[in-house]
């Protein structure tokens, strides 16, 4: 299937679109810290294959998006991602479905504060302070961008269950992270603000019963403080997306959204 590939707004933006007419609204794929529009791989081809006009893009000072200043970037918390958003959405010029992930998932819910979104489906969300769990000690420079972690570490938190091949290959592709993002995140939610009463729309959180970045019980309490629909997949890890079979979580969010979004 063909991929159209384009920057917008200095937001590198990666299409994929069905065959004939779409069966319900576009999709945007929303990374997370330290990945791009490539952990969407697998799922843009497959969602436009199943009907609908599928977008992921990379967020500034990732995978071939633009970059900001240091001075900036360093201060940038996940969600200033609604500033990426913002410009997506407008490309796509319709309320899209967000199915997001880890640190993308609080950009998207930020987001739908403010703007009318299709429904949401957040993978290994990072949690808001009414939800959040015990922090994680993690030293960081605020001042300098936060590399990616060595690749056993990664392996680990990001992707475990891939195989070496694969995992080898998706971490030379991790970039850089603004430092205040990966503070929040380790936080476990307690530095995210969040209002459940101005966000609307059918929500679809999903959670690995073996993810040590997004552990479970945090996922079920955050989609339980936001009336989300919640599934558990014990033998998961945080890399819903690109494990092995991804294709059956993909096909699990498929039938969810025929069912909830219109």
């Amino acid at each position: 299937m063909k991929v159209e590939r384009r920057q917008i707004d200095g937001v590198f933006i990666e299409h994929a679109a069905p065959d004939g007419e779409p069966v319900g609204p576009p999709v945007v794929f929303v990374h997370g810290g330290s990945h791009g529009s490539w952990l969407w791989e697998k799922w843009l081809p497959h969602f436009a294959a199943a009907g609908r006009h599928s977008y992921a893009f990379s967020w500034y000072n990732h995978t071939k998006s633009e970059a900001l200043p240091q001075e900036e970037f360093v201060r940038r918390s996940m969600l200033d991602v609604t500033r990426e958003l913002r410009a997506v959405v407008a490309h796509v010029g319709e309320a899209p479905v967000f199915v997001a992930h880890s640190m993308g998932a609080a950009a998207v819910q930020k987001y739908a504060e403010d703007f009318p979104v299709s429904a949401q489906v957040l993978l290994a969300p990072v949690p808001c302070s009414q939800s959040a769990g015990e922090a994680i000690p993690l030293p960081l420079d605020m001042s300098e961008p936060f590399p990616p972690m060595p690749y056993e570490m990664a392996t680990h938190w990001f992707f475990a269950g891939c195989s070496d091949e694969d995992a080898r290959r998706y971490y030379e592709l991790m970039p850089d992270e603004s430092p205040r993002a990966v503070w929040e995140a380790a936080q476990r939610g307690a530095a995210i603000e969040l209002d459940r009463t101005r966000i609307g729309g059918p929500t679809l959180m999903i959670a690995g019963g073996q993810d040590i970045v997004s552990p479970a019980e945090l996922v079920r309490r955050h989609a339980a403080h936001f009336g989300a629909d919640y599934l558990y997949l014990p033998d998961r890890a945080h890399s819903l997306i690109l494990e092995p079979r991804w294709k059956a979580v993909a096909d699990r969010v498929l039938s969810w959204l025929d069912r909830a979004a219109w």
